[in-house]
């Protein structure tokens, strides 16, 4: 039988809270492909440009409508996301995306955008899972519907990336994700299905999804955290971390979490060649 590793992940009960990528800033860039295995790098984009266009911080991922489509005319779209705030623009020459660096770039973009990990190269699982996902949202959400390249997270697929508001889900069956993501747009997030707030430290992510879980659902947007103190290492260290909550959470929550490496080892992704002991995160106590 052919290996899938969000197949081994369940079977695990690997925990995906915390797993949320790191970046704030993200580049989207209308590609309708094929996308090599180290999209964005191999595209028709130069390593020169995509190293000028990114920083520790920013992320750049490829994306396309669903489906079948011919390719894309030029001028194709691109979209920025930095600090809450979504803008779109147009480009026909790759150099025309330098202008995504300037402030203020583009025009704002007044719709949520719907990112769906569909980049088999990369991982199947990314294919077999996020294709179904992307199909439903495409449907409800024809205009800012897009599949993406890699998100990261594949043993976790599907992979859904909500902006701007930087929102991870993952796992849900394809049924389930237009009423998971009508309740995000509703301010109604819950702890289901969710990974964690990109940009947030992992710590921060496990906290946040504790207390939707515990008292939600509520809007993630209008919630905060930060973290109070931190002892020991990423990989084997204890985070104190204070929420800010709205209706119904408590107004103050403050909870410790904990990571360490888990003593089983597993092949994380489909491509992978070795077991690796993956990283894990655990609530050790909660106070409101």
């Amino acid at each position: 039988m052919t290996f899938r590793c969000s197949l081994g992940a369940v079977d695990r009960g690997d925990p995906r809270l915390g797993t949320a990528p790191p970046q704030r800033d993200w580049l989207l860039v209308e590609h309708p492909g094929p996308w090599p295995v180290t999209a964005p790098f191999g595209a028709d984009l130069s390593d020169e440009l995509l190293r000028r266009l990114g920083h520790p911080g920013q992320r750049t991922l490829l994306v396309r409508p669903h489906g079948r489509v011919p390719s894309a005319p030029a001028p194709r779209r691109w979209f920025r996301c930095l600090d809450g705030e979504l803008r779109a623009g147009r480009w026909d020459h790759p150099d025309d995306l330098l202008a995504t660096l300037e402030p203020g770039a583009g025009s704002p973009h007044p719709e949520p955008l719907l990112l769906v990990c569909t980049h088999g190269l990369h991982d199947v699982c990314c294919a077999v899972e996020g294709r179904p996902v992307a199909a439903a949202l495409s449907q409800r959400w024809p205009g800012t519907t897009f599949e993406c390249s890699h998100l990261g997270g594949d043993r976790f697929a599907p992979n859904v990336l909500l902006l701007p508001d930087r929102t991870c889900y993952a796992q849900m069956p394809a049924e389930q994700a237009v009423p998971m993501v009508e309740a995000h747009l509703a301010g109604r997030a819950d702890g289901a299905w969710l990974r964690g707030v990109a940009g947030l430290h992992p710590a921060e992510q496990v906290a946040l999804g504790t207390a939707l879980t515990r008292w939600g659902p509520a809007p993630i947007a209008r919630l905060s955290t930060r973290l109070l103190d931190q002892v020991g290492t990423f990989d084997s260290g204890t985070w104190t971390v204070e929420l800010l909550g709205v209706d119904p959470l408590p107004s103050r929550v403050r909870v410790v979490v904990t990571s360490q490496r888990r003593t089983d080892a597993a092949r994380l992704t489909c491509r992978a060649t070795r077991e690796t002991r993956a990283l894990q995160w655990d609530v050790v106590s909660v106070e409101a």
